[in-house]
């Protein structure tokens, strides 16, 4: 506006109705000064687009902490001054990318070719692919100086290679999965299905939380920490067995599908805001119906969550299983068994130690993940005393289980009962 309207349009738009003095003979097309120029871009950017609906108030200003005497304090000066209300609603402030040395990477730097930055840098993206790069960038506390080299990133890297493997391994297994017919009620969920879902729900909270506080370190920490523990090396890993095993259409591989779909569905959309491009592709996979992309979608709601009773039980059955995981170690070095399966694990114990583990045997030999579990009391026992054996019967060429009814089916000598049931 000031550029195309003449001096005369534009003096009769400001002036005061008891202006008394000269009027202007030109008008200046040189910038008046910097800081004045850009504070009040607001008024061009916020207050002439009313597609952004934001009553010339930005929910966000990004800029780095140098910028606390400069665009933010400019910005907020004009904005007062002209409209009364500050330009934005929060103000977030960033560190500066450093080298080795921890000296700022500048412009400068950059020209000399000793650092470049990973957001622009062919080389990182090139070797890594954006979503690494986001990630990594994700990973580090922004509101300190950010250290930037190779060996970092490729840290991040391994944790993003987990990340897709944990959302590769949820849709493989939902393939024959329709939601519309095969969703099990939260009732009807396995005890396993239940506690990563309640996991997933404290999970999912503190990850809302800490986008909110824009604390995306702490987004990276816990999701990638959910992943690599609660997931892959607990449930992923033991329900592995009814998911290639049990009967395509039975109860307990539907209760875990439901959850895999549950699962799967929520993490994509609480990774959509870092890796963009994994999400999507993710999404695209997910059965059933929804949003034609993972950033068109609403956030996750709440998901189910335990009673303080049934956290208690899975407290339990978790100091049950560590020594036991730390007997069948000692097994495999010993050249007792080789894998988990082979083994039978006894545990002994008094009636009241073992009353948890009697109530929930099955759940406790799932999550031991071993052929075979048995519970020994010893109203004399002390302490639970934990003894491996090789499991009886024989191997299931299907299910890799050891079972007595190896050998019993004329039909199937080389398969277990379930196995049986589920070629049947």
């Amino acid at each position: 506006m000031w550029f195309e309207r003449d001096t005369a349009t534009l003096w009769a738009e400001v002036k005061p109705a008891d202006w008394e003095g000269p009027d202007p003979d030109g008008k200046s097309m040189d910038t008046l000064d910097v800081w004045i120029d850009s504070g009040s871009s607001s008024r061009a950017v916020l207050m002439q687009r009313e597609e952004l609906a934001c009553d010339g108030v930005a929910d966000v200003y990004l800029e780095g902490s140098d910028q606390h005497r400069g665009w933010f304090q400019s910005s907020l000066l004009l904005s007062l001054a002209g409209n009364g209300v500050p330009p934005f609603k929060t103000v977030l402030t960033h560190g500066f990318m450093v080298d080795a040395d921890r000296e700022k990477i500048s412009k400068s730097k950059q020209g000399q070719g000793v650092y470049a930055k990973p957001q622009t840098s062919e080389a990182y993206i090139g070797e890594y692919g954006a979503d690494i790069v986001r990630l990594w960038v994700a990973s580090q506390d922004f509101r300190n100086d950010i250290s930037v080299s190779n060996e970092r990133i490729k840290k991040v890297a391994e944790t993003y290679r987990n990340l897709r493997n944990a959302l590769r391994y949820q849709l493989s297994n939902l393939y024959d999965f329709d939601p519309a017919q095969h969703t099990v009620a939260d009732a009807d969920l396995t005890p396993l299905d239940r506690w990563i879902l309640d996991q997933f729900a404290a999970m999912q909270r503190d990850v809302t939380a800490a986008y909110e506080r824009f604390e995306y370190h702490v987004v990276y920490q816990r999701i990638s920490q959910f992943v690599s523990v609660e997931l892959s090396s607990v449930y992923h890993d033991c329900v592995k067995d009814r998911l290639y095993a049990d009967a395509a259409a039975s109860p307990r591989r539907r209760a875990s599908q439901t959850t895999l779909l549950r699962l799967c569905s929520g993490l994509t959309r609480m990774l959509a805001p870092i890796c963009v491009f994994t999400a999507e592709e993710a999404w695209e996979f997910l059965p059933g119906d929804k949003a034609d992309s993972v950033h068109l979608a609403d956030w996750p709601g709440e998901t189910l969550s335990l009673s303080d009773n049934e956290r208690a039980v899975w407290e339990t059955l978790f100091a049950l299983r560590e020594p036991a995981l730390a007997k069948l170690e000692k097994a495999r070095q010993e050249k007792l068994i080789g894998k988990a399966l082979e083994a039978r694990v006894t545990i002994t114990a008094s009636p009241e130690a073992l009353k948890t583990a009697r109530a929930h045997a099955e759940t406790l030999r799932e999550l031991i993940n071993i052929s075979q579990l048995k519970l020994t009391e010893d109203r004399s026992a002390e302490a639970a005393v934990y003894s491996v054996t090789k499991a009886e019967g024989a191997k299931c060429t299907r299910c890799w289980r050891w079972e007595e009814s190896v050998g019993q089916h004329k039909n199937h000598p080389e398969l277990c009962t379930r196995c049986v049931d589920a070629v049947a």
